[in-house]
C-alpha cells in the first residue's frame, strides 16, 4: 500500500517536472556554451552571429519531442543524437559522431543500449540521403546517377535488416530497374528487379507482389531477342511465380502455370507440358469462367505427346480426355487430332498436311505447335517412303 501511495506521488511529480520543448532549446544553449568556456564570451557570441547569418543555422538543431506525460523523448532530425527528459533534467541517451569527410568513416558514441538503433539510423539516414539523390536525378532524366543511388539506397536499407527497411530496399531495386532499363543496361536491370523479387519472396506477407515481380521478369526475358535471351530463367521466373501465387490462393497462378507449361513445351520439356495441361484442364474445367479454355489445354497436351512421338499414347490420352471433358469432345481440337491419327495410320503425309492447313486457317498455330507438326509430318514421310 505505502509503495503504490509512493509511486502515485512519483507519477504526479513526474508529471508536472516533465521538461518541455523550451526547457530543451535552454538545455543545448547551455551545453554549447560549456562547451566553448574556454573561448571568450564576445568570440563566442561574434562566431554565432557570423554562423547564423552566412550558413542559416539556427543555434538548437532542428528536433522532434515526444511527450510521454511522465518523461520526454526528443530526436534531433538528423538522426544524430536522442535524448530523454525527466524531472527538470535532459540526458543524452544516445549521439552520432561523423568523422572526416568519408561518410563511410563512422565512429559511435554509445550511452545505455543505444548501439543497435545509432548503427541503424546512420545506415537509414545514408539510405535516404541516396534515395532523394536518385529521384533528384531521375526528374533531371540522368538515368546513370538515379540508378546508382538507387542501388546504394537499396544496400544501405539492406544493411539494417528490418522487415520495414528490407521493403524499402527492394522498392529501390524496382526503381533502379527502371533506371537502368532507361540507360539500355537491360542485364543490370534485371538482376536489380531479380533481387528485389528475391526480398519479397522472403516476406510471408509479400508472396503475391514476390510473383507478380517474377512475372515481369519471365516477360522481360521472353522479350530479349539477342543471343543473351534466356528462356530457361523465363521457365524458372514462371514457376517460382505460380508457386507463390498459389501459396496466397491468388486467382493468378493459373495463368503462371499456362506460361510455365507453354514455355516447357517451347523449350521441348514435352512431359512437364504433359503433366502441367492436364493440371490446367482439370482447373479449368471447374471454373465457369475459364472452362471454355479446356478445349485448348486438352489440344496443347496432346501435341506434346505427338512431339514425343508416341501416337499410342496420343489415342488413350484422347479417349480419356473426351470421357473427362465432354466440351471437348465436340471442338475443332478434337476433330485435328483425331484427322492427325487417321494421317498416322494410313501412312497419309498429304492427308497430315490438309488438316494442319486447315486447322491454321481459322486458328493460328503459334511457334512451338508448328514446329511439333512440321517435325511429325516429315517423321510420316519418311515412314511413306520406306
Amino acid at each position: 500500500m505505502v509503495f503504490f501511495i509512493f509511486f502515485i506521488i512519483f507519477a504526479y511529480y513526474a508529471y508536472k517536472h516533465n521538461p518541455n520543448e523550451e526547457s530543451f532549446r535552454t538545455y543545448m544553449l547551455t551545453r554549447e556554451e560549456s562547451k566553448d568556456s574556454s573561448a571568450s564570451s564576445s568570440s563566442r557570441e561574434l562566431f554565432k552571429f557570423f554562423n547564423k547569418l552566412l550558413v542559416g543555422q539556427s543555434a538548437v538543431p532542428e528536433f522532434i519531442l515526444d511527450n510521454y506525460i511522465l518523461f520526454s523523448i526528443v530526436k534531433l532530425k538528423d538522426g544524430s543524437a536522442t535524448y530523454l527528459g525527466l524531472l527538470d533534467k535532459w540526458y543524452l541517451m544516445s549521439k552520432i559522431e561523423i568523422v572526416g569527410k568519408n561518410r563511410k568513416s563512422i565512429s559511435f558514441i554509445r550511452e545505455k543500449k543505444a548501439e543497435t538503433a545509432t548503427e541503424s539510423q546512420v545506415l537509414e539516414g545514408m539510405a535516404y540521403k541516396e534515395k532523394e539523390d536518385a529521384i533528384r536525378a531521375k526528374g533531371k532524366r540522368d538515368f546513370q546517377t538515379s540508378s546508382r543511388c538507387f542501388l546504394s539506397a537499396a544496400k544501405y536499407f539492406q544493411k539494417i535488416g528490418d522487415d520495414y527497411n528490407l521493403l524499402e530496399a527492394a522498392g529501390c531495386y524496382e526503381d533502379a530497374y527502371k533506371s537502368l532499363q532507361q540507360s539500355n543496361q537491360l542485364d543490370k536491370a534485371l538482376k536489380a528487379l531479380e533481387t528485389a523479387a528475391s526480398i519479397y519472396e522472403k516476406n510471408d506477407r509479400q508472396h503475391s507482389r514476390a510473383a507478380r515481380t517474377y512475372e515481369s521478369l519471365a516477360e522481360q526475358h521472353k522479350k530479349i531477342t539477342n543471343p543473351n535471351r534466356n528462356l530457361e530463367k523465363a521457365l524458372a521466373m514462371h514457376k517460382k511465380a505460380a508457386e507463390l501465387f498459389e501459396l496466397d490462393s491468388d486467382g493468378r497462378y493459373l495463368f503462371s502455370l499456362i506460361s510455365q507449361a507453354e514455355l516447357s513445351a517451347e523449350l521441348g520439356y514435352y512431359e512437364q507440358g504433359i503433366i502441367l495441361f492436364e493440371q490446367i484442364a482439370a482447373t479449368t474445367a471447374n471454373d465457369s469462367l475459364l472452362n471454355f479454355r479446356v478445349k485448348d489445354h486438352v489440344f496443347w497436351q496432346c501435341l506434346c505427346i505427338i512431339a514425343l512421338d508416341d501416337w499410342v499414347r496420343l489415342e488413350k490420352q484422347l479417349a480419356q480426355s473426351s470421357e473427362s471433358y465432354p466440351s471437348f469432345t465436340d471442338s475443332r481440337e478434337c476433330e485435328f487430332v483425331n484427322s492427325l491419327i487417321a494421317a498416322k495410320n494410313s501412312y497419309d503425309p498429304s492427308a497430315f498436311a490438309t488438316a494442319c492447313k486447315k486447322y491454321d486457317q481459322l486458328t493460328k498455330l503459334t511457334p512451338w505447335q508448328t514446329k511439333i507438326l512440321l517435325k511429325a509430318k516429315k517423321g510420316l514421310e519418311v515412314e511413306d517412303l520406306q
